[in-house]
């Protein structure tokens, strides 16, 4: 179906529903870019949203296979090196996840004012709130083109809120088909066609048809394993397939035209190498058929390898020793469930205890199995006090002279040590100096000393201290030269009387 550019006005929104596959994407979205793409080198005029950075690089090869006369695609694979590359060349054509589309913004690195188309491919893998910041930052006049794979619940919100009365376009994809066995191997979009040879070598069928949309790629990957390009052995097609072929490998995930062609042929195998995310488109593809996952011989046998290994433990096990008490406590168990069954439900434990240790070898735990069986058995003597516990007397005893963290040069300690103070005696280490030879002399304590050492001291020997205040001449302070005048101050009784009247005392 061609893409309704004509038809559709400049700011009219379009909704696409068609199944996940870059190249039929790129058709849509490729005319929308093309017209409002802008000029090369100039600011970014087209931001397309994708759910990873992995998509953006699919969906950049895509476009340029599409219409090689785009502008420059940038895809945004890390934000810190796509803000340098938009600085110093510029990108008419963004194609990044929301969350980088972020980060550009805060940084100031994308401008969006020229912005003339923006799209959200992949619109059911998203959040409305992780696509928020996005879309109020886009002008409102810029066209906006959804793209999904189904109408889903979350898209539908998105519908509602940035995409008011948009065109809903819905490919082929919906249309029924007939029920088809078929098994996928999920690998990337874009090396599908290399995926094709490792198929071959693992089936090695007598005929083969490999459907695919870009069949350069396909015929230099059998190139490159030795097919020529005329080989009947395998083919290369858009859809048709011989009648009871031997194997159909669809490369990459198939239009509904093309699998119902080519299910149609009655092939007797079919594989589709797919991404991840289409696997439900291809569910929707195969009806109600089966969509099983494609089990290599390497895997299979990987599988048989570790089962014999367990059965190989189990068997040494079993020849080492006889569990006799591993089989009591089971066998209460045996009235519910198969002895087989309990088998399985111990290996499952041991595979979860295994896959958090490392296993050990088989020779090490037949080794560690045959040390506890050749273990000779002592009956355990019981204590007349506890009668439930065995005696000490029968446990191995080790002499302590041999423990690994005591030092064979240290001197043995006593185990009591009478560190009890005694006033008779002075035990405690002498101090240096004391002595006239320099040693330590012994530390005289409180009660050796003199009683009369402080009462044999001179009882004069306070008085007969130059007194400093008593013994001064009388007359010093008087003697002293006045800064006021040389007139000397006299004592007390040398103040001249006033000159007025006395008044006898026996006066009243």
């Amino acid at each position: 179906m061609s893409a309704p550019t004509s038809s559709a006005g400049r700011n009219t929104s379009v909704a696409h529903f068609l199944a996940p596959h870059w190249g039929r994407i790129a058709d849509r979205l490729a005319p929308v870019i093309d017209r409002d793409g802008g000029e090369p080198g100039s600011a970014p005029a087209a931001l397309l949203c994708v759910p990873d950075s992995g998509a953006a690089i699919e969906l950049a090869a895509a476009l340029r296979t599409a219409r090689p006369s785009l502008p420059r695609i940038l895809p945004v694979s890390d934000a810190l090196r796509a803000a340098r590359v938009i600085k110093t060349y510029g990108a008419p054509i963004v194609i990044a996840t929301p969350a980088d589309v972020q980060r550009l913004l805060a940084a100031s690195a994308l401008p969006l004012d020229d912005v003339q188309v923006v799209a959200l491919v992949g619109a059911d893998e998203f959040d409305a709130d992780q696509i928020a910041p996005v879309m109020t930052s886009v002008p409102k006049e810029a066209r906006r083109v959804l793209v999904a794979s189904e109408a889903t619940a979350m898209v539908e919100i998105l519908l509602e809120r940035y995409f008011h009365k948009a065109h809903r376009l819905a490919d082929d994809s919906a249309s029924e088909t007939t029920p088809a066995a078929v098994q996928y191997v999920c690998v990337r979009a874009s090396a599908a066609a290399g995926a094709v040879a490792a198929i071959l070598d693992e089936l090695d069928p007598p005929s083969a048809v490999v459907i695919t949309t870009d069949a350069d790629a396909v015929q230099a990957a059998l190139a490159a394993h030795g097919y020529p390009a005329d080989a009947s052995i395998v083919q290369i097609s858009d859809g048709a397939a011989p009648v009871n072929v031997a194997l159909v490998i669809f490369a990459g995930l198939p239009s509904p035209a093309a699998f119902e062609t080519a299910m149609a042929a009655q092939p007797g195998r079919a594989v589709a190498l797919i991404a991840p995310r289409q696997l439900s488109a291809l569910k929707r593809l195969a009806g109600g058929g089966s969509v099983t996952p494609f089990v290599t011989r390497r895997a299979t046998s990987a599988a048989r390898a570790q089962d014999e290994r367990l059965r190989a433990e189990l068997k040494a096990v079993l020849a080492a020793s006889y569990p006799a008490h591993e089989i009591v406590s089971l066998e209460p168990l045996l009235a519910e469930f198969d002895g087989v069954e309990l088998a399985g439900a111990a290996l499952r434990l041991l595979e979860a205890a295994r896959a958090i240790v490392p296993p050990a070898a088989p020779a090490a735990v037949v080794a560690a199995v045959t040390s506890i069986a050749d273990r000779p058995s002592r009956p355990a003597a019981r204590s007349s006090v506890h009668g439930d516990r065995p005696a000490r007397s029968d446990r191995p005893s080790r002499p302590r002279d041999d423990f690994p963290l005591r030092d064979p040069m240290e001197r043995a300690k006593p185990r009591f040590v009478d560190r009890t103070v005694r006033r008779d005696r002075d035990e405690r280490p002498a101090r240096r100096g004391s002595g006239d030879d320099g040693e330590r002399a012994p530390r005289r304590s409180f009660g050796d000393k003199p009683r009369g050492a402080f009462g044999d001291k001179p009882r004069g020997a306070f008085g007969d201290k130059k007194r400093s205040f008593g013994d001064k001449p009388r007359g010093s302070f008087g003697d002293k030269k006045r800064p006021f005048g040389d007139k000397p101050r006299g004592g007390f009784s040398d103040k001249p009387r006033g000159g007025g009247p006395r008044r006898p005392r026996g006066e009243g």
